[in-house]
């Protein structure tokens, strides 16, 4: 949906064959998505004062200004176009394309209702006379839909797979934009979801996971979504086909079912116990057999534990601890709420994504919920739970750093509750967490939990390489080769080993690089990164190679963030460049240790 109120124009165009094809593939894929208000705007509104103040100011019918050169026109195709709706836009200077964010999914049946609804709407507001009376109907709407946008904000239980960003370039060269989603609340608004897009001419989709937006923005509070292009062309369109959240229909594929469990989810009645709390009491429940000892080992491994349950809080709480159980659950959620939104907040609370937990639960209704929400999600009924440990997604090696891995996200939530306090900007956030980052060679000891790091890490792998034991003793062997560990702590406790890098000092390239996830937004990549570069340009240009995939991404825009420069791309092959004598980012925000 977009500003109909406004914006009412539709213009016949022929877009090339290939993108129609592109645009109507993605369509078919779609099982839900929601309805976002798409609007115009502008990167320095300070309305209305600048309406009486700024040069560039254009007023458009509701007195707000417009920032595209013909605003928002929609495209009327020459055969069906029944199922897709394209929108074209000429951006100006500062121009934006904004929306009050909402992630709420709907089905097609009513997306066609309510927009077919509006359009009428719409048609009724350009030919009211006189026009102080379009204009203040055109305001009315305005506020109507944007005021459904935030009251339907998550009123049911789908989550969606990701945001899908459609846009058809027709020029001949390549177009920067820029996504930015942000709380509304200032309390929330330092850690923005930031994610840059290289548009190359023809038609262009991004799946962004919506796993990676929760991690920094919460969803369940009000948020905006904004596309800003970077240096475009007035005279340049963009054509907008689906801009929204979405659930897909194939987005369950073994790519996206990740092959280590990092958190295991526990219903309890009737499976952490036999019995059923709210009827039984806890007098006359039971532990599961073996149940104490499989949460140990599964703690051992690495492997959080959590519940979702259904049942009062205090009750459920006082059974653990009569058990004395209760230290080994991170995180429980214990209401009445759907599992699938307990289990995503579990996830939120552990910055760790949906597809690496395992759900147990005895009830196959509980089950269906949460394979329906969350097909990422592995589920187990819980008549098998003896059998967990000899799951392939548990077979990981034991470490010390393992065994330190609930404490690390314990910890990890007191320095979220000391962010979501914090006064002051992000970046000064971090300043004051006193961060340090060890960088050492990579030794004999460091061994089992670099195997351990390989074998777990998914989004800020940039090799995608996965390492058997013998292969990091060959790495240390190799007299061209340098590997280091990385290390950080910070005021709140110890991170442990959070890091590895692999430097070929034949090319002077690096050529493996990977990070726990605990460290994410942290911009301890950032420190490494400006660490090397300031040892390894003496030798010349520094060069490295990664593989590009949907997983890392995001964390692979750092490279931009230092201005690295793509040299090669050979499918997900990328080759970058940072030429010696360019000026290296340093924020000094980390301190390093070498």
């Amino acid at each position: 949906m977009y500003e109909t109120e406004v914006y009412i124009k539709s213009v016949k165009e022929n877009l090339p064959q290939e993108v129609w094809d592109g645009f109507l593939n993605i369509s078919k894929r779609i099982e839900r998505r929601s309805i976002l208000h798409w609007t115009e705007h502008c990167t320095e509104c300070s309305m209305p004062e600048c309406f009486k103040t700024c040069d560039l100011y254009s007023a458009r019918i509701d007195g707000k200004c417009q920032r595209f050169v013909n605003g928002i026109e929609r495209i009327v195709q020459t055969h069906d176009s029944d199922t897709i709706q394209i929108l074209k836009i000429q951006f100006k200077k500062w121009g934006v394309l904004s929306t009050q964010g909402n992630n709420e999914l709907y089905d097609y049946k009513e997306i066609q209702q309510r927009e077919s609804r509006d359009l009428k709407l719409a048609h009724a507001i350009h030919i009211a006379q006189p026009k102080i009376v379009r204009k203040k109907l055109s305001q009315k709407r305005y506020s109507v839909k944007k005021k459904r946008i935030i009251n339907e904000q998550n009123t049911g239980t789908a989550i969606p797979d990701a945001f899908l960003l459609e846009i058809f370039n027709p020029s001949d060269g390549l177009i920067p934009i820029g996504l930015t989603i942000r709380n509304d609340d200032e309390k929330y608004s330092k850690i923005p979801f930031q994610y840059r897009i290289e548009l190359k001419p023809g038609y262009n989709k991004e799946i962004i996971p919506f796993d990676e937006i929760a991690k920094r923005i919460k969803t369940e509070l009000q948020y905006r979504i904004d596309i800003t292009p970077e240096d475009i062309n007035s005279e340049t369109p963009l054509y907008f086909g689906v801009t929204e959240f979405v659930q897909l229909k194939d987005y369950k594929t073994a790519d996206n079912k990740a092959r280590k469990v990092k958190c295991v989810v526990w219903d309890l009645d009737n499976t952490i116990w036999d019995g059923i709390l709210v009827e039984d009491g806890v007098e006359n429940l039971e532990l599961k057999k073996g149940i104490k000892e499989i949460l140990m080992q599964i703690e051992n491994k690495g492997i959080v534990n959590s519940i979702a349950s259904k049942n009062n809080v205090d009750h459920a709480m006082a059974a653990l601890k009569h058990f004395g159980i209760d230290d080994f659950f991170l995180f429980p959620k214990i209401s009445w709420l759907p599992k699938s939104k307990s289990i995503r907040e579990i996830a939120l609370d552990l910055n760790i994504n949906i597809n690496t937990f395992l759900f147990v639960d005895d009830s196959v209704f509980e089950r269906k919920e949460v394979e329906a929400a969350l097909p990422q999600v592995k589920v187990m009924d819980a008549i098998h739970y003896q059998t967990i440990l000899n799951l392939e997604e548990f077979q990981i090696p034991i470490t010390d750093e393992s065994r330190k891995r609930k404490q690390f996200y314990a910890t990890e939530a007191n320095r979220t509750k000391y962010s979501d306090n914090y006064e002051g900007e992000y970046l000064e956030f971090l300043r004051a967490c006193k961060i340090e980052l060890e960088i050492k060679p990579l030794g004999k000891e460091h061994f089992e939990r670099v195997y351990e790091l390989t074998q777990r890490t998914n989004q800020m792998n940039f090799s995608g390489n996965r390492y058997a034991k013998e292969d990091i003793f060959k790495i240390q062997e190799n007299i061209n080769l340098e590997a280091y560990i990385l290390k950080c702590r910070d005021q709140f406790g110890e991170y442990g080993i959070i890091g590895f890098g692999v430097i070929d000092k034949t090319e002077n390239r690096l050529i493996d690089l990977m990070f726990s996830c605990r460290i994410q937004s942290k911009r301890v990549e950032h420190a490494f990164l400006n660490y090397i570069l300031e040892h390894y340009l003496e030798r010349g240009d520094f060069l490295v190679t990664y593989n590009h995939t949907e997983k890392n991404k995001f964390s692979a825009q750092v490279f931009n963030d230092f201005g690295f420069e793509v040299i090669s791309q050979e499918e997900n092959l990328r080759k970058l460049r940072f030429e010696k004598g360019k000026e290296i980012l340093n924020d000094n925000i980390i301190k390093t240790i070498a």
